[in-house]
């Protein structure tokens, strides 16, 4: 192995365990998966810092460093947020706590005053066609839909590929044109149909993601004086922020709640179009 590169080798004891979750001196505290309802908690909740002190107050059982990763710090909910203060304060000796957020800006700012920023730069759309290419995952005009719906993310476009991503980026993008009128009522009930069956689970999960991602991108470029996307050409920054404000409060309120679907994503259109008129 190279030691000024990442690679690991796939033999090694360590990638295994890593690979496997099983690794001793690694911690990841995300989204739980709840298996009565088949899905992932809307919130990483206090419970699972808990289990994250207690991972933190253990001697390292390799004898050398100890990694937590909170993914994301945008999932935390109040209680765990506050709880997390403790380890960021005073974080034991060779000890590494990652906290991976979309939206630092939006985490406590006691949070956010413990932490040295890093930020991560997009991946640049060729690269990210060109790669699930070569896994296999997408290609053609499909691969470009994933990239350019990626935000620059890898991991995030697998996920697109995989399943009925793509279908789940088409019913985003028609959703937020035909939602933002009520003329568009006819076209949304269709999405919604195409969203609501017993196993489209995955493809609501995907879908959802993407719509809240396009109205975050699109508030960002307009307020920086860029370009947006077609659905959103001319609309006022700061009621795309709103519109995002609404529509993520509500989804997440929504799965918390275990809210019917189809009149969820009714709700959702409806605060779409009354932000943005």
């Amino acid at each position: 192995m190279n030691k000024d590169a990442f690679d690991v080798s796939e033999q090694s004891q360590v990638f295994k365990l890593v690979a496997g979750g099983a690794h001793p001196d690694l911690f990841v505290a995300k989204r739980q998966w709840n298996e009565k309802t088949s899905k992932y908690a809307s919130e990483i909740t206090v419970e699972t810092i808990r289990k994250l002190t207690l991972f933190l107050n253990r001697t390292a059982s390799f004898g050398g460093n100890r990694v937590a990763i909170i993914d994301s710090a945008d999932d935390l909910n109040r209680n765990a947020a506050n709880a997390l203060l403790k380890a960021l304060e005073e974080p034991p000796e060779n000890t590494l706590l990652l906290l991976l957020s979309a939206s630092p800006g939006r985490l406590l700012a006691t949070v956010r005053s413990r932490c040295r920023r890093i930020d991560l730069r997009p991946i640049d759309d060729q690269i990210i066609i060109d790669w699930l290419e070569r896994e296999d995952a997408a290609s053609g005009a499909e691969a470009r839909s994933i990239s350019a719906n990626a935000g620059g993310r890898p991991g995030y476009a697998l996920t697109l590929a995989a399943g009925e991503g793509g279908d789940a980026i088409a019913l985003a993008h028609a959703f937020l044109t035909h939602a933002q009128s009520v003329g568009g009522n006819a076209e949304v009930s269709k999405i919604t149909r195409a969203l609501t069956g017993k196993n489209d689970g995955a493809k609501w999960d995907i879908f959802r993601e993407v719509v809240l991602d396009k109205i975050s991108l699109a508030a960002r470029a307009l307020a920086c004086g860029e370009t947006s996307s077609t659905e959103f050409t001319g609309k006022d920054p700061a009621a795309l922020l709103t519109a995002w404000e609404r529509l993520s409060a509500l989804s997440s309120r929504g799965e918390a709640l275990n809210i019917d679907r189809a009149q969820l994503i009714g709700a959702m259109a409806h605060d779409l179009r009354t932000s943005l008129a």
